[in-house]
């Protein structure tokens, strides 16, 4: 195994769970958190792991952690079950090389002072479901730490190819849910992953059909260059439509339900719907609204060579939509999902509102899903 390791300043680092400079408003709207601060035991404050040629590319920031040894698994275990593979001091870049290149590998920081964290590249990488992507990791505002391995995010699951339908089958998902309309769903029915049990949830679509559900609609707006009010529309009936909110109240309830191990998510795109529903675990979690944006904003980067080969087959003469419109509607936008925190606030005077009237979880469910999701 060839390993590389250079420690770098904390200035110097360009880290995935540091957002970037916020593109929408806060609002008013975190959910409520004790008065004290609290002290966490892990002494990260930033990590990230992106998967750099045949390799992975490991930094972290600590606060006294002394020497932080890094050790490789297959799984998000304790670090008895992994194997060393490198070490830096409390803040650094590591490269580390050598690892079978067909499974997803977990990494465990040990400092020498403080408990451990796990993380992992984020991105699953495959072919056939490019915005599949891991949605923990990330850093909440109270020092604590999304939980990776657990929930995941994704695109349509219909064009799963039979190798990438494997590599799912490894991330122990128990159940999949479907955000999609009965349209969408019978157009092109979900491939499963071995073990996962369905579960079906329509998202924005009322007794006339909405986003999913009329695609003439839909596809009008686009030709008309209209697909960014359709999409700012779509995102406000996230919020207010009531099959949305007994949708995403289903989500979360079978996230905190017991049998649960790993649940993954999806829509069509993986962008919109699921995009509104990561939001809403990210932000239930306490994990800060700039960071929330950019996970939610990752969908452009993922869905990049997907929505560049449909641009390119819409660029030929005659074809009869401008690929301009097409692409407002294809990527995701700051504006989009700001409409949706904008009806929030509209309907509910604050996110903690919407979670507990809009959605109606109780103090329990919360406590609950942070108790699983989060490290202590």
């Amino acid at each position: 195994m060839n390993i590389s390791r250079k420690v770098i300043g904390a200035t110097a680092l360009a880290l995935a769970v540091s957002a970037p400079a916020p593109l929408i408003a806060r609002g008013k709207a975190q959910l409520t958190r004790p008065a004290a601060a609290r002290v966490t035991a892990i002494p990260f404050t930033a990590a990230s792991v992106t998967r750099a040629g045949g390799g992975y590319r490991i930094e972290w920031t600590g606060q006294n952690a002394g020497t932080v040894r890094v050790f490789a698994s297959e799984r998000p275990d304790p670090v008895s079950t992994g194997k060393p593979v490198a070490e830096g001091l409390g803040t650094a870049a590591v490269t580390v090389d050598g690892l079978a290149p067909d499974h997803r590998w977990f990494f465990t920081l040990v400092p020498a002072e403080g408990d451990p964290l796990v993380v992992a590249d984020r991105g699953l990488h495959l072919a056939t479901v490019p915005n599949l992507r891991d949605i923990g990791g990330y850093r909440t505002s109270d020092g604590r730490w999304v939980k990776m391995g657990l929930i995941y995010r994704s695109d349509q699951l219909n064009r799963l190819s039979d190798a990438d339908l494997a590599a799912m089958g490894r991330l122990g998902l128990t159940t999949i849910a479907d955000l999609r309309t009965v349209a969408e769903r019978t157009r092109e029915p979900d491939r499963v992953a071995a073990g996962a049990e369905p579960l079906v949830l329509d998202i924005a679509k009322d007794s006339q059909g909405s986003l999913g559900g009329d695609m003439r609609g839909a596809m009008a707006a686009i030709a008309s260059g209209h697909a960014a009010e359709m999409l700012v529309d779509a995102n406000r009936e996230f919020v207010s439509l009531p099959s949305a909110r007994a949708g995403y109240r289903d989500l979360l309830q079978k996230l905190e339900a017991p049998g649960t191990n790993a649940l993954l998510y999806h829509c069509t795109a993986g962008k919109d719907r699921t995009g509104w529903a990561s939001a809403v675990i990210l932000t239930l979690l306490g994990v800060p609204r700039e960071t929330v944006l950019h996970d939610y904003m990752l969908s452009n980067t993922y869905l990049r060579a997907k929505n560049d080969a449909a641009l390119a087959a819409l660029a030929k003469p005659g074809s009869p939509m401008k690929p301009a419109y097409l692409e407002a509607a294809m990527t995701v936008r700051p504006d989009y999902i700001q409409a949706a925190f904008d009806e929030v606030e509209h309907r509910y005077g604050s996110f903690d509102n919407y979670i507990r009237h809009g959605l109606g979880l109780t103090e329990a469910d919360i406590k609950a899903l942070r108790a699983r999701y989060l490290t202590k």
